[in-house]
């Protein structure tokens, strides 16, 4: 009597974990957006409030994240802290939006996937208006990434 494993049994184990990948892919990608979208949300907040302070000393806000009293780590794949801009290889970023000829006026914005680069396929984002701005205190969160609305939903915001 031969001792192993039949072609059938082999076929049935790779099927079952076959399920259980498909299953737990997906679930995985929501956890590793939500993580990475926990990690964005003290850091945004944190600037926010900073340039709130910045603001009520000087009158105005600030472009250069270095005049803040806030700590934000260097960007490891692109760092232009005096222009507000960090980018890392975990694929999220952050940017001190200084736009007061826009319509939204002033904003800190954060953002994983394709939001880095400006798109917003495959990309989730957190966008923080400051008090002095078109939209006061206004909080938005949205995109397309698996796991993002979860992620939103999180900090009970809506698109």
């Amino acid at each position: 009597m031969k001792k192993g494993f039949t072609l059938i049994e082999l076929l049935v184990v790779v099927l079952i974990i076959g399920i259980l990948a498909a299953v737990a892919l997906p679930q995985y990608q929501k956890a590793v957006m939500k993580s990475r979208m926990s990690g964005l949300w003290p850091l945004l907040k944190s600037i926010k409030d900073a340039q709130e302070v910045y603001y009520m000393a000087n009158g105005s806000y600030t472009d250069n994240l270095n005049d803040l009293d806030v700590v934000v780590p260097k960007g490891d794949k692109r760092s232009n802290t005096s222009s507000g801009q960090e980018d890392y290889n975990n694929g999220t970023c952050l940017d001190n939006i200084s736009s007061p000829s826009s319509p939204s006026g002033w904003e800190v914005f954060g953002g994983v996937g394709s939001a880095c680069g400006g798109g917003n396929t495959n990309s989730c984002f957190l966008r923080l208006y400051f008090d002095h701005s078109s939209k006061p205190g206004e909080i938005v969160c949205g995109g397309t990434a698996v796991g993002c609305a979860e992620a939103c939903r999180t900090y009970n915001l809506n698109k």
